[in-house]
């Protein structure tokens, strides 16, 4: 990293700073933190991914489903382990497809 970028401004940074808060976080949170933040993180890889212009409709996708769906975790625990399911099939295309 270059010393005239702020470090504070870079999506990589940000995204580990957000990693290593969250698995701080898990520790004393529910258990179902810990998938909320991981999905929370893999949104945000995909915005990282889209800026630097590595992505798909596909992986898109995912990211949208990522974002309608991630706060089931606070009312419908039942509703938000399905959504993992769901993202993991989505994902799950993607790899057979490449």
């Amino acid at each position: 990293m270059k010393n005239s970028t702020n470090i504070f401004d870079d999506d990589h940074f940000k995204l580990l700073a957000f990693l290593i808060t969250s698995a701080r976080g898990c520790v004393d949170e529910p258990p179902l933190y810990g998938p909320l933040r991981l999905v929370d993180a893999a949104a945000r890889l995909i915005e990282i991914m889209k800026k630097e212009g590595k992505t798909t409709n596909e992986i898109l996708k995912l990211q949208e489903l990522i974002e309608e769906k991630k706060n089931l975790v606070m009312y419908d625990e039942e509703e938000f382990t399905s959504f993992l399911d769901e993202l993991l099939r989505e994902l799950a295309k993607i790899i057979k497809k490449s």
